[in-house]
């Protein structure tokens, strides 16, 4: 858990101000994750989610779990108010959408390596010439001849 030694003794989780409760640290289930210095994160949580339902959430859950819980819910709440149409999905496509291309990006350059590697030394300095010379064999800085 990461509870905060730092609390004064009467004050309260960010849950129990925000919902203007008194707070009994030992009871409640939000003090735990949601100290009086991280207001931002509970009214976040409870926007999205409604403090009822990770209250219920929070007391099903085994404490070994309701840490990586309130993180998931905390990010969750963030990328559903960034983006109220596909929320943390939009991450997850985006980063789905860079990782396919960076493995295309890979392939090619592992193709483009093992040719230059198959052809050796001279093979890669023809491919220089021809890459100087332009694609189709003629040089590409002499002006056509109409």
């Amino acid at each position: 858990m990461s509870m905060n030694a730092s609390w004064s003794s009467n004050s309260p989780c960010a849950g129990c101000r925000l919902l203007r409760r008194k707070c009994k640290r030992l009871e409640c289930v939000f003090a735990p994750f949601f100290p009086p210095d991280e207001p931002q994160k509970f009214a976040k949580v409870h926007k999205v989610f409604g403090a009822g339902n990770v209250a219920k959430l929070l007391k099903r859950l085994h404490h070994s779990k309701r840490e990586d819980a309130v993180k998931s819910l905390a990010y969750e709440a963030e990328m559903r108010l960034r983006d109220p149409v596909y929320g943390c999905v939009g991450v997850i496509c985006l980063l789905q959408h860079q990782l396919r291309q960076l493995q295309t990006d890979l392939s090619s350059a592992m193709s483009h390596l093992s040719m230059y590697q198959s052809l050796g030394f001279q093979g890669h300095d023809m491919i220089n010439n021809q890459m100087m010379m332009g694609s189709n064999g003629y040089d590409a800085a002499a002006p056509s001849v109409n």
